[in-house]
């Protein structure tokens, strides 16, 4: 299915809506496309016994193919399983090399229980004339007592191919502001007092103090702050969304 820009976001404040040369440009879309291998045999009859890796993401037309490169880069990065090695590869290639070390782990240990995994879905969540935003949700296992999970954030301006950061959004000196108005969604969300130690509850902060982390995102509502699994506290806490509405930071907006 492909999708248009004006049907992503409605021009709002927090978003320019477009100047009249930038209405002359060609329309941003996308069709959302699916990479899939599976060792040899494939899954169909037991997934138990076999390897998949599988990414759903969005490819796009109507920006200029050097962006393209960049977005696809950023893309295949964030499905790495932040792999050192698999640095500068495709999806194709980390594809392979994922099934290839399954197979040759069940070479080494035959009577080893269970198959491997990697499923991730790279989510358009914004998308104007000055800023994509996608969200990769990612799942596997490797083998062990539980897999892995996480949520990751790629923002650019899809004409120039920039990362789009904070300080493209906010004036100057909004990180208190902001920092303040995370604190106190990051406590109702894990219903701790405004006074609460942190640490006392099992999260770890530097010097019990909470803190904005890097990896946000922006989405038709907010800002977006992702804590992963063990980013902040033990695994069985699980992960921690913070999500800023713009609202609360309208007087911060450019």
């Amino acid at each position: 299915m492909k999708y248009f820009v004006g049907f992503i976001l409605p021009c709002v404040v927090i978003f320019s809506c477009g100047s009249p040369k930038e209405e002359k440009e060609t329309p941003i879309s996308f069709e959302t496309k699916t990479f899939r291998i599976e060792s040899q045999g494939g899954c169909k009859s037991d997934t138990l016994a076999c390897a998949y890796f599988e990414v759903t993401y969005p490819e796009f037309s109507g920006i200029d193919s050097m962006v393209t490169k960049v977005i696809k880069q950023r893309i295949d990065a964030a499905v790495s399983l932040g792999n050192p090695e698999s640095q500068g590869l495709s999806m194709q290639e980390i594809g392979r090399i994922f099934i290839q070390d399954y197979d040759d782990f069940k070479s080494e240990i035959p009577e080893a229980f269970g198959g491997w995994h990697y499923t991730a879905n790279v989510n358009v969540e914004v998308l104007t004339d000055s800023l994509l935003s996608l969200s990769v949700n990612d799942e596997y296992y490797t083998g062990g007592a539980h897999g892995g999970s996480g949520v990751y954030f790629i923002n650019l301006n899809p004409r120039t191919g920039a990362d789009f950061t904070l300080d493209n959004l906010l004036k100057p000196g909004y990180n208190e502001a902001l920092t303040s108005a995370g604190n106190k969604i990051f406590r109702q969300s894990r219903q701790l007092a405004d006074t609460a130690s942190l640490s006392e509850n099992y999260f770890e902060f530097p010097e019990d103090k909470f803190e904005l982390n890097k990896n946000y995102g922006f989405k038709k509502e907010g800002i977006v702050f992702f804590y992963n699994n063990y980013e902040i506290a033990p695994y069985a806490a699980g992960p921690t969304e913070v999500l800023i509405p713009y609202e609360e930071l309208k007087a911060w907006v450019k």
